[in-house]
């Protein structure tokens, strides 16, 4: 990286030098708005435009389903992010089988359980939770967001257990926020609960398996499903390592992938069969339930939120010491997200020394008429594994998608905002949860301008009450502010592109670190100088964008998060005395 420091120190002279001429940003006869051209085949939100989601909803496209997942541990054959690949795939069907339908990205932070005492799933590495009323309020503000962007009707379905009351009640939430409107929200509860006693009855059925034999987490049904869906994420060899305390409820031997279609297929018929019967109004929707009804996570739920508070347990071992030995070695595949993991690699990770997290958050924006909206989750994920690669001691959590975007209820088509303070304890949940695995070092890192404040002021809080622990948090903002720096120095110096030109949204530098990562987030038939029309968001000139000036896009945001990184953990001797730096504490 000599080289590149080199052209950074040249750059930041040379615009030292020269006076950026101003220019405007986009023609005083552009016009004020324009048609969005085809989508592409997708439902997904993160794969549509802003313009497209817009217009999609003109044609009547109104409905929106936000799926929730989780990141749990699935026993020693399976990774912890089953739940959200079951839910990509199950999302996508409903909504293509509905009609008129979009799904937003899926919330895999949700309640697993507490950090206070990890039992349960909380029990074994990995295990990310959200407490309930952080999760309603995480889908209160992402149905108002999608209700402000022009839909009527939000779904809220979930792959797990400990999902249902929080989405009953952010349910219950919206409609009373939107009574007097045509917006409505619906918890579809079938999708998950009448499902699990129709596959329940198909297993007894068809493999003659005793009702009380089959189990109720990461057994026939769970692993076969993902067999069907994802079968990379399934460790075959780890199906028969049974041992006590492993995770695992039930058989999963007998998975097949045959089977697994066959489950996935009971659910998307059981949702598509309650939705048309809440929205025709011959359902009616789910009674409230009693407290602690639904406090169980996976499919026989998770245990121990009654049990008495180890104190031993929380303050002085982390689970990766807690956790049971396996009878088998891990063989964990090339990647360093925890999704993609089990909770046992995710362990065997911690003990050899892998005690770095990064958190990414993204964000769900508008990005011009040419790039989609989830352009911050594609490169901060990108970059998040990187950034763990050439540290060589760092795992990656989930991405956070769902971030401060303003006001949720001024949102445009598609975008979704999750304010602080809600999203401030989403990062909060996300590094307790974290620490209480034996993570030593928590790396904050964002994409998007609006997610900085969160990061720092969630660290400073964090490393005030850990003060004195080896647990600390580190919030990165030089990936996002002094990146943005070096990289309209270098445009500067290389190209001449001036601040203008550059712009500060979706235009030279987001454009191009997308064409780099991901170009088929990139319309290329819509990338207009200036951004085009009036109403295109777009803040400098995208049709000078290209893959190469987006690698270096890159290279600048990894390093300048590694660099802070590594100068907070270990701040130069400075002054006489050899003082030294506060750390991330400062």
């Amino acid at each position: 990286m000599k080289k590149l420091s080199m052209m950074t120190s040249l750059a930041i002279l040379l615009v030292t030098l020269v006076t950026a001429s101003a220019r405007p940003q986009r023609p005083a006869t552009a016009p004020p708005t324009a048609p969005s051209g085809k989508p592409p085949d997708t439902v997904m939100l993160e794969e549509l435009t802003w313009a497209e989601v817009r217009d999609l909803i003109a044609g009547g496209v109104t409905t929106v389903i936000i799926g929730t997942a989780g990141t749990e541990q699935k026993g020693p054959h399976m990774v912890d992010g089953e739940h959200k690949f079951v839910m990509e795939y199950t999302g996508d069907k409903i909504a293509r089988a509905l009609g008129k339908t979009l799904v937003a990205p899926v919330v895999t932070y949700v309640p697993e359980g507490n950090w206070e005492n990890p039992t349960g799933h909380m029990s074994k590495p990995g295990t990310i939770t959200l407490p309930d009323d952080r999760f309603v309020e995480l889908l209160v503000n992402a149905g108002r967001s999608l209700k402000a962007g022009g839909f009527k009707t939000i779904l809220l379905i979930g792959e797990s257990g400990g999902n249902r009351n929080g989405m009953r009640m952010a349910a219950d939430k919206l409609n009373e926020l939107w009574k007097g409107s045509d917006a409505r929200a619906f918890w579809v509860d079938d999708y998950y609960t009448k499902s699990h006693a129709d596959q329940n009855k198909y297993v007894t059925e068809k493999l003659g398996v005793p009702a009380d034999k089959i189990g109720g987490h990461a057994n026939v049904l769970d692993t076969s499903e993902l067999l069907f869906v994802n079968a990379k994420h399934i460790r075959k060899n780890k199906l028969v390592d049974a041992y006590e305390n492993n995770g695992v409820s039930g058989d999963p031997t007998k998975s097949t992938p045959e089977l697994g279609k066959a489950f996935l297929q009971i659910k998307i018929d059981n949702a598509l069969a309650q939705i048309k019967g809440l929205m025709a109004g011959t359902l009616q929707r789910q009674a409230s339930e009693t407290p602690g009804q639904s406090e169980g996570g996976g499919r026989a739920g998770r245990g121990g939120r009654g049990a008495v508070l180890n104190a031993e347990r929380r303050t002085l071992e982390p689970t990766m010491n807690t956790a049971p030995a396996s009878r088998t070695p891990t063989q964990a595949p090339d990647t360093v997200f925890i999704d993609e993991m089990t909770w046992e690699e995710t362990r065997d990770a911690l003990k050899t020394g892998k005690t770095t997290v990064i958190v990414p958050t993204g964000g769900t924006e508008k990005n011009g008429y040419h790039m989609v909206l989830g352009k911050h989750n594609f490169v901060v994920t990108h970059n998040a594994n990187l950034m763990a690669r050439r540290l060589k001691n760092a795992l990656v959590a989930p991405t956070i998608q769902y971030v401060p975007e303003g006001n949720p209820d001024t949102q445009p088509p598609g975008a979704i905002s999750l304010p602080s303070p809600a999203y401030d304890m989403l990062l909060d949940a996300a590094a307790r949860s974290l620490k209480v695995h034996g993570f030593k070092d928590i790396l904050f890192i964002g994409d998007s301008g609006g997610n900085q404040t969160g990061l720092t002021s969630v660290a400073e809080k964090l490393n005030k009450e850990w003060e004195g622990g080896d647990t600390k948090v580190f919030a990165l903002t030089d990936y996002y502010e002094a990146s943005r720096i070096y990289y309209r120095a270098w445009l500067q110096a290389a190209f001449g592109y001036d601040e203008e030109t550059a712009g500060s949204h979706a235009g030279i530098t987001d454009t191009s670190q997308m064409l780099f990562i991901r170009p088929s987030g990139i319309r290329k038939d819509q990338i207009k100088p200036w951004g085009g029309p009036q109403d295109s968001g777009v803040s400098g000139d995208p049709a000078k964008a290209t893959a190469d000036i987006g690698k270096m896009g890159v290279e600048f945001k990894v390093n300048a998060g590694i660099n802070q990184y590594k100068l907070l953990k270990n701040p130069p001797a400075r002054g006489r005395g050899g003082r030294r730096g506060s750390g991330p504490d400062r």
